[in-house]
């Protein structure tokens, strides 16, 4: 059982490590200043669209969040939606 464990953490490893060498090799890593611009589109997004300051800084950091930790950028899944 302890086997399997490892070898299922290993492969989950791999799997991440490939995934992130692919996005960069492909071009489509997104560095941090990239993740803050696009951030700040989100926001002012969000404020476009009718939403407070509060909710539209909400949206700016869990978004620069995602793209820190994913390397990559879709703000068509988080933009704001009314």
């Amino acid at each position: 059982m302890q086997k399997i464990f490892k070898a299922a953490v290993f492969a989950l490893v791999a799997y991440l490590v490939a995934d992130r060498a692919l996005l960069h090799a492909q071009g489509h890593d997104m560095g941090a200043a990239s993740c803050a611009q696009s951030a700040a589109q989100v926001e002012f997004d969000a404020l476009s669209k009718g939403f407070g300051h509060a909710a539209a800084s909400s949206q700016r950091d869990a978004f620069k969040s995602q793209c820190l930790v994913s390397g990559r950028s879709q703000s068509g899944a988080i933009t704001a939606m009314r």
